[in-house]
């Protein structure tokens, strides 16, 4: 999350909040209703209105880019949230982290005009790519979803040369970038065309991890408008992207792709402090407060346990850092540093180890 928040302040992104319920006109508006009615949690009715669970995050965010007049110098306008949504999957379509009920997804939205689509379209690819590199990603392809002639005003909406002319940009897009890609029939978006991306963990299994998505219809569903240089009004185009996809699917991912050795800066613990004995727990609390003060996830192993015990149970729990104290790293202000799956690092002072583990977090080395 910290990352998907860094990368999108970075890139120009406004951060936003959402409620987690909504009117059903509004859902009725951007064409969820009825498209999508069969993901959404039935509806709750009060005082003649009803009410959904929210199972997507751009009518709210519409709702936000409406709620000021734009003009032509406000756009591109980025709006961003990690936002909690409801789907209501079936019982046996659940599966783990892969298939939840309650998702919290690194959603955006971009308004802009048709000539700044390219540039916006390729900077979100720029991101997927970027977290392929931190994530060690090295195979992937991206999957050109298109619509379905036969299925205009059933699946998709009724705009056949719109489809046409929006499905070439994101094609051209993808061309310019040398970006590999495959086109599949009959999978977009109701209200455009989108990129799937697909990934491969290190043992060859396919996810799909994310969306990058042209709608073309919402904004006039919604009249949303900007004025133009020349002080007409036009409706912008709307991307909508999610590079990590939900945060649930994309951990399950990363615990099949690391296999559970995740690189420090990822580890939920990231070191743990093994005490030899119970006369040496007051320097391993000093150890273990100077790790938080320096914003490192840590604990003490205060069991009453060998250290061989303590060593072997900390790796099978696949924490990136051992230190273990004693008498003679009391005596001298060190820790004897072990790295999961490689042993023995040697003696270092608290503040070197420090150093060099919180350089290690900050740039997201792979190990």
């Amino acid at each position: 999350e910290k990352l998907a928040k860094e990368t999108e302040s970075d890139g120009g992104y406004k951060r936003v909040v959402t409620p987690h319920i909504a009117k059903e006109s509004m859902y009725l508006t951007s064409g969820h209703l009825p498209y999508y009615a069969d993901s959404m949690y039935p509806p709750m009715e009060m005082e003649g209105e009803k009410y959904y669970l929210k199972s997507m995050n751009c009518p709210h965010h519409h709702k936000i880019f409406a709620a000021l007049p734009k003009s032509y110098r406000d756009l591109p306008y980025r709006i961003a949230e990690y936002g909690t949504v409801y789907r209501y999957e079936q019982s046996g379509e659940l599966f783990g982290l892969m298939r939840v009920r309650c998702l919290h997804m690194n959603d955006a939205h971009i308004y802009c005009t048709k000539e700044q689509f390219a540039d916006e379209f390729r900077a979100v690819n720029e991101i997927y790519l970027k977290y392929f590199k931190i994530f060690g990603v090295d195979k992937y392809v991206m999957r050109l979803s298109l619509h379905s002639p036969e299925k205009l005003g059933v699946k998709y909406v009724n705009e056949p040369e719109l489809w046409k002319e929006t499905e070439e940009m994101v094609r051209a897009v993808l061309i310019e970038s040398n970006i590999p890609y495959v086109e599949v029939q009959d999978e977009a978006a109701f209200y455009g065309p989108k990129i799937d991306v697909q990934i491969y963990s290190v043992i060859g299994r396919e996810f799909t991890l994310a969306t990058n998505q042209l709608d073309f219809s919402q904004g006039r569903s919604f009249k949303l408008q900007y004025t133009t240089e020349d002080n007409t009004t036009d409706t912008p185009l709307i991307i909508h992207r999610a590079p990590l996809g939900t945060h649930e699917r994309f951990i399950g991912f990363l615990l099949e792709h690391y296999a559970g050795k995740f690189p420090t800066w990822l580890a939920p613990l990231q070191v743990k402090v093994l005490p030899i004995s119970d006369k040496f727990m007051d320097y391993a609390k000093d150890v273990l407060q100077k790790l938080k003060k320096a914003d490192i996830r840590a604990e003490i192993d205060d069991r009453q346990e060998k250290i061989g015990r303590k060593i072997r149970d900390t790796e099978l729990m696949r924490v990136p850092y051992m230190l273990v104290v004693g008498e003679k790293e009391a005596a001298e202000g060190k820790v004897s540093v072990r790295r999961q799956g490689k042993g023995d690092a040697g003696a270092k002072n608290v503040d070197e180890f420090l150093q060099e583990v919180v350089a290690e977090i900050k740039e997201r080395k792979a190990e």
